[in-house]
């Protein structure tokens, strides 16, 4: 796709799902000079407020969280007291784990982080993003999220490898871009709290050869745009069904409006 077809699908998707803020369109550049970006930040609160309209930029002279250093991949901790000062600080201080050895348990589930020394992760309003994405981030709440999660699956009926658990940086980008796996985060909570999310807002990530399936799909499945259909054999099954069940307790079945199918815990309005 060319950008201005990134720029309306994007523009699209915002609408159709009713989301606050624009989808975020992340890339990996390599850095060409030692200049970068002062301003310090997390890459947490960068998708935040690119998801706002602000273009903002991560890298290793930027980045403000220790965390990500290692989880974004700009640089390696090899050092035996600085590995066991952070996890001191994440079992003992954050206390986000109950013992030493289930923080060891989640790094392996995590697996190495790719070597990101030179690189800059650059994040847009993909409404208005100047180079097509690697990845789509969208900030959005539990009710979008499932509709989203609901356009991806409709596609070709596989489930995501959602992961979950681990800290915002690693969940919600790194993961993603290696796997090519639509992933869900609810932010990690830490991150929740210093960043001030909203109560109700999560992260959804796409990558972006999924993301126009995504879209194109809006209007083709019922978590979109498209209404619901009932066929008249599957009408004339539920019908039969309940008159059935309410002669078996005893009760004479009432006339059905023709323009309603009746079951026992809901009715299903015809289109």
């Amino acid at each position: 796709m060319n950008l201005q077809e990134w720029h309306e699908q994007a523009r699209f998707f915002t609408e159709i799902l009713g989301l606050e803020t624009s989808p975020v369109a992340l890339n990996r550049v390599l850095r060409q000079s030692a200049d970068g970006p002062q301003t310090k930040t997390r890459i947490c609160r960068a998708i935040m407020d690119a998801a706002a309209g602000r273009e903002t930029w991560v890298c290793k002279d930027n980045n403000a969280c220790f965390g990500a250093v290692w989880h974004l991949g700009f640089q390696k901790i090899r050092e035996p007291e600085i590995l066991k000062m952070t996890k001191k600080f994440v079992v003992e201080g954050e206390k986000l784990f109950s013992s030493y050895s289930a923080l060891e348990k989640l790094i392996e589930q995590m697996g190495e982080a790719p070597d990101h020394i030179g690189t800059c992760f650059h994040l847009q309003p993909l409404e208005s993003a100047d180079t097509a994405p690697e990845l789509v981030l969208i900030v959005c709440n539990p009710e979008q999220a499932c509709r989203i999660l609901t356009l991806v699956t409709f596609v070709d009926g596989i489930m995501p490898a959602i992961q979950i658990g681990g800290p915002t940086c690693r969940m919600a980008v790194i993961y993603p871009l290696l796997s090519g796996q639509v992933n869900i985060s609810f932010y990690d909570y830490t991150a929740r709290k210093i960043c001030q999310v909203e109560k109700d807002k999560l992260l959804i990530s796409i990558p972006a050869a999924k993301f126009p399936d995504v879209v194109d799909s809006i209007d083709k499945c019922t978590a979109g745009t498209a209404k619901i259909e009932y066929p008249q054999d599957f009408k004339n099954f539920l019908q039969k069904r309940q008159r059935v069940g309410k002669n078996k307790r005893g009760r004479s079945p009432k006339p059905q409006k023709e323009d309603a199918v009746h079951h026992p815990s809901i009715t299903y309005l015809s289109t």
